[in-house]
């Protein structure tokens, strides 16, 4: 049996998947076996993987899972959950595909576990790397091994420890599982691995660096940092792949890019998303050349006219809500230049909505999505609803804090508060 089990997870990093294979390869202590868990990848990645599957070490995993299922584990997580009764390893220990172990990690680790039979889980330092989109190193640190932890969670990386297969065990008899994937935990399960194994046994500290994390602008937790559970309606967004969907009425609407344009849409508006966040939407109608035609298909939160008519109309609610006056269209920061020009026969097949007046002390509708600044706090109305939404995720959602609206007291005391974005 071999000495070490090396589970690695692998998800659509083409650039940098072989350099995490080839520095379990290249390992300076050899009694290993790597179990390669790919969640579904492209075809790219898939390829890179097979070339490596001459080696009878290398064992190749692919989940077949489904992009509309991905939200409902933590994948990784269920990864390493289906990996683990797989390995035969007197260590286990983890891998993903944009990280990379220097080549006396093993050596290190199993020295020293087996040098200290008593010891269950050991961590290491890290260097962290960081690039921008053009992968260009911008910044670097390490992540030290400050010493004994019974609290290692938001200190060591999953891809820094090794534990023996025993704590493991002890886990799974205690839980029902090894890792805890619930969906929750997307983007933090090996913290809620870690509250699990300190039930059993401390993390002991080798104050050296024996791996290196390579962050890019793509990673999941880059992405989802300040990202709303609940991703607002009139949201652009794209995950992995360049599809562009629009978040209307909750449900994720692919938009073909000929149809930017003429919505009046811009690609600086498209929030990058994980795609667990993505496909947790289910999809709509796509936004294609038949919504100028079938007004049913229509995209909420869009302006319209008639080139022979000088009423400007809301879409809300699939309804066409009138603009009063300029003073209205400008009281909420509606800009000239986002107008779709469409026919009469069009408007008059939209259901009529409620007049969209001018701000005052005394108003009925607010129109969806506008971005609303009561004192130092920022809100966004739906259904006449004020939601609460903090500056960093305002700043992830790329709405600018000029445009914000801003109320008096008065006006502010009117609306019911939903729940915060």
């Amino acid at each position: 049996m071999p000495t070490v089990s090396v589970i690695l997870t692998s998800y659509n990093k083409p650039s940098t998947i072989t350099k995490a294979i080839e520095s379990v390869i290249n390992q300076t202590f050899q009694d290993w076996e790597l179990f390669i868990m790919d969640d579904n990848s492209n075809n790219e990645t898939t390829q890179i993987i097979k070339r490596y599957l001459g080696d009878p070490r290398i064992q190749y995993f692919n989940s077949n899972i489904k992009d509309n299922e991905r939200f409902k584990t933590a994948r990784y997580a269920t990864l390493i959950n289906e990996a683990i009764p797989k390995t035969q390893g007197k260590y286990i220990t983890y891998l993903t595909d944009d990280n990379i172990f220097l080549p006396e990690r093993f050596e290190i680790m199993v020295n020293y576990l087996n040098q200290h039979p008593n010891i269950d889980i050991v961590y290491s330092e890290q260097h962290v790397k960081y690039f921008d989109d053009n992968f260009n190193l911008f910044d670097e640190g390490v992540r030290q091994a400050p010493g004994i932890l019974n609290q290692p969670v938001c200190i060591v990386d999953h891809c820094s420890v090794m534990h023996t297969r025993r704590i493991a065990d002890l886990v799974f008899h205690k839980y029902g599982s090894y890792w805890d994937d619930h969906p929750i935990n997307w983007g933090a399960g090996d913290a809620a691995f870690w509250v699990r194994l300190t039930q059993f046994q401390p993390f002991y500290p080798i104050k050296k660096i024996l791996d290196i994390a390579l962050k890019y602008r793509d990673s999941y937790q880059n992405l989802s940092s300040n990202l709303p559970y609940v991703i607002p309606n009139g949201t652009l967004v794209r995950g992995f792949k360049p599809d562009i969907y629009l978040i209307d009425q909750q449900r994720r609407r692919k938009i073909t890019e000929n149809m930017l344009n003429p919505l009046k849409y811009s690609e600086e508006e498209v929030v990058r998303i994980p795609d667990p966040y993505l496909f947790r939407y289910e999809e709509g109608i796509p936004i294609n050349h038949m919504v100028l035609i079938e007004p049913d298909k229509f995209p909420n939160q869009r302006l319209v006219k008639s080139p022979t008519n000088p009423i400007v109309y809301y879409i809300q609610n699939n309804k066409k809500h009138p603009i009063q006056s300029v003073e209205a269209f400008n009281n909420f920061k509606f800009r000239w230049d986002k107008i779709v020009e469409v026919n009469d026969e069009f408007l008059s097949k939209l259901p009529n909505g409620s007049m969209i007046c001018p701000l005052a002390n005394e108003i009925i509708t607010l129109p969806d999505g506008i971005l609303y600044q009561h004192q130092n706090d920022y809100y966004i109305c739906y259904n006449n609803h004020l939601h609460f939404i903090q500056e960093n995720t305002l700043n992830k959602l790329k709405l600018p804090k000029e445009n914000a609206v801003e109320m008096n007291n008065d006006l502010f005391s009117q609306f019911k508060k939903g729940t915060p974005i």
